[in-house]
């Protein structure tokens, strides 16, 4: 039976990191030892919530949650339990989720464990997130969750055969298509809301000031006062009151009734889950066409991709599904579209690339 690592930093708990590594033990069943394969998550630094956790055979290194002391550990104490861990486990593949583990230990296995696979699964960008090029070094393969971050890896220097596009997986099981409202006008955003950071959601206050007629728009997610008054501040009166920030909740898609159809203003994603969630319950999506991610999931049988930045381009969009000049997709039409995302799917790209089959 082959032995599989998962290696992860500290990780708070609530991300959409932690959200894909629990989904990925539901997919591949990993506490069964399915499929000839053994595998175990490591975590160097802990998590506050450990929710995502709980289908994993697992180890947890907790560390400091104060910075300094975490930092301190990361540098003295990780790389001791990093070439530990790989004498001890011989382990067939070392996936790591950040380039400083995986880096040390595509240098430890030379001396300790030469039959080691290593494995990098970014889930961000490697080019928005300054990812240094000595990091690519050493790596085996990359697991690319985004045709766009495969194109990033192929643009610095990584071979396309030594990279598989694996995508995100979404347990399909547990959604349920969500109804539309009788006049096609009540829209949702779920997420971080900031201002004109990554989710650039001031973009999306701009497009509502020029949508015409009768339409309402839920924001589900985290945002600070004043960040909150910066967005009303921007938005004409008559649009202020469309806009409702509904706030954070754990399990937004039980708080979700009707919606016609999901916004992303993104200025850059990974793999933007948000899309494929909504997606799966049958609602359309309408996406800025930002570097990585929103590509894969959005197409003509689920909604729409506007120029990133192009405020105006996305009123349009809105403006034409508000006057029925664009038919919205059926909510089984959009189901169906982002079936390559399920689980049953997932398993078998995970499984062929550990095979290294094609």
């Amino acid at each position: 039976m082959k032995k599989a690592i998962i290696a992860v930093p500290y990780l708070k708990g609530m991300g959409g990191t932690e959200t894909v590594i629990k989904n990925f033990a539901e997919a591949l069943d990993v506490k069964n030892s399915n499929n000839d394969i053994s595998w175990k998550l490591i975590s160097f630094g802990g998590t506050d919530k450990s929710d995502w956790l709980k289908h994993w055979n697992k180890k947890v290194y907790n560390f400091s949650k104060k910075r300094y002391i975490q930092l301190a550990a990361y540098a003295g104490y990780m790389p001791f339990l990093i070439a530990n861990i790989l004498k001890k486990e011989k382990p067939d593949f070392f996936i790591a989720t950040n380039p400083i583990i995986w880096s040390m230990a595509s240098k430890f296995r030379k001396l300790i464990s030469p039959n080691t696979k290593i494995i990098a699964w970014y889930h961000y960008s490697f080019k928005m997130k300054n990812v240094k090029l000595k990091y690519l070094k050493g790596v085996d393969e990359f697991w690319a969750i985004s045709s766009g971050i495969k194109k990033e890896l192929v643009s610095m220097g990584i071979k396309s055969e030594n990279i598989r596009l694996i995508y995100n997986p979404l347990n399909f099981s547990k959604t349920h298509l969500v109804k539309r409202s009788p006049q096609h006008n009540h829209f949702i955003y779920i997420g971080r809301i900031d201002y004109q950071g990554q989710k650039n959601t001031s973009e999306l206050i701009h497009a509502f000031n020029n949508v015409k007629n009768e339409w309402s728009c839920d924001f589900y997610g985290s945002v600070d006062e004043q960040t909150k008054i910066k967005l009303k501040k921007i938005a004409y009166k008559d649009v202020q009151e469309k806009i409702c920030f509904k706030g954070f909740h754990k399990d937004i898609w039980s708080r979700i009734e009707e919606a016609d159809a999901l916004i992303l203003t993104s200025k850059f994603e990974g793999l933007p889950m948000v899309l494929i969630e909504a997606a799966s319950r049958g609602i359309p999506i309408i996406s800025s066409d930002c570097p990585t991610g929103t590509k894969d999931i959005v197409n003509e049988n689920n909604g729409w991709l506007y120029k990133m930045g192009e405020s105006g381009q996305l009123a349009n969009i809105l403006n034409d599904i508000i006057s029925l000049k664009r038919t919205l997709p059926s909510s089984e039409e959009v189901e169906k579209s982002v079936h390559r995302f399920n689980y049953e799917n997932y398993k078998i790209r995970i499984l062929k690339s550990l095979r290294n089959e094609k």
